[in-house]
């Protein structure tokens, strides 16, 4: 399954997912893990720990697009909430911020 945002920042990563709703969730998230952001904004301890960002909201100004820029993440943001329908946190997710695609 294949859902598509605006690219944020460019790059290419699979990992597991850890979603985060509020930032209570931070701690259950693990290096290199694709955080996927649900109304939240990141700290810059969660960007640099993630592999890539995903953001369910925002654009390419908002606080997570300028976060991954400055940390170099790969970085899709505004999809549409139906993602969180089709994933959970351990799944693998390819991340095609490149082309602001993200592969289940």
């Amino acid at each position: 399954m294949e859902f598509t945002g605006i690219s944020a920042h460019s790059g290419l990563v699979k990992a597991k997912v850890c979603i985060v709703h509020n930032e209570d969730e931070f701690d259950h998230c693990s290096d290199g893990d694709v955080v996927v952001l649900v109304a939240v904004k990141p700290s810059v301890a969660l960007v640099k720990l993630s592999g890539a960002l995903i953001s369910i909201h925002g654009g390419i100004t908002s606080h997570a697009a300028i976060a991954a820029r400055e940390n170099d993440k790969p970085t899709v943001v505004g999809l549409k909430e139906e993602l969180l329908d089709h994933t959970k946190d351990g799944d693998v997710v390819e991340v095609n911020a490149s082309e602001g695609i993200i592969i289940l």
